[in-house]
């Protein structure tokens, strides 16, 4: 059975700054973006180490259609999503969100 995810208290933002921009683009795509968002976390649920590291020991796995990266650490005990961020923004981003 697959462990929960757990998010970085930063991840909610993340999202909300993302599909507010898909939004005023259109609706229609912010609900596309979304939805994206959720089929890619799910499958990061079920299969972490599917997904390839990016920055040891981090993994990354892109939201399919959109330029975004759902990063996470996998680790026995728990998989932690750092956040959501665009492809194009800087790793140390992701870096200063690990502990």
């Amino acid at each position: 059975m697959a462990d929960s995810l757990r998010f970085h208290p930063l991840v909610a933002e993340d999202l909300e700054a993302a599909a507010n921009w898909y939004d005023e683009i259109s609706p229609e795509l912010g609900n596309r973006f979304r939805a994206s968002v959720d089929t890619r976390l799910d499958a990061v649920e079920l299969r972490p180490e599917s997904f390839g590291v990016v920055d040891p020991p981090l993994r990354a796995v892109r939201i399919k259609k959109f330029p975004y990266l759902i990063v996470f650490e996998h680790t026995q005990k728990s998989t932690d999503v750092l956040g959501v961020f665009h492809s194009a923004s800087d790793p140390s981003k992701w870096r200063k969100r690990k502990n």
